[in-house]
């Protein structure tokens, strides 16, 4: 299953094995472990197989690169320091009654 993994993400790195051709293609996937069905998949450009055979779904993540200098967001997304956990009972009426 790695194997198909990391020759697709080699692929998505590479412009040239991206933007290759079905022959270009099937020879570079035929040099690699990987299986012959999932070759054929690949070739086929079949998504759904492929998540089939491999048992799960593709997951993709976006890191958005950092601003200009000098930019600053407007708000941070999270508190600087979490909130601290509120009183017991007890101490929050004697923290009442000593302010």
């Amino acid at each position: 299953m790695l194997d198909v993994i990391d020759f697709m993400e080699r692929m998505g790195g590479d412009a040239q094995l991206s933007l290759a051709s079905d022959s270009q293609l099937a020879e570079a996937l035929s040099l690699t472990d990987i299986s012959t069905e999932l070759q054929s998949v690949v070739l086929a450009k079949d998504a759904a197989r492929l998540e089939a055979l491999l048992g799960t779904k593709p997951v993709c993540i976006m890191v958005a690169p950092p601003g200009p200098p000098g930019f600053e967001p407007l708000h941070a997304p999270f508190p600087a320091t979490p909130p601290p956990p509120p009183l017991p009972e007890e101490e929050w009426e004697q923290y009442q009654r000593e302010s």
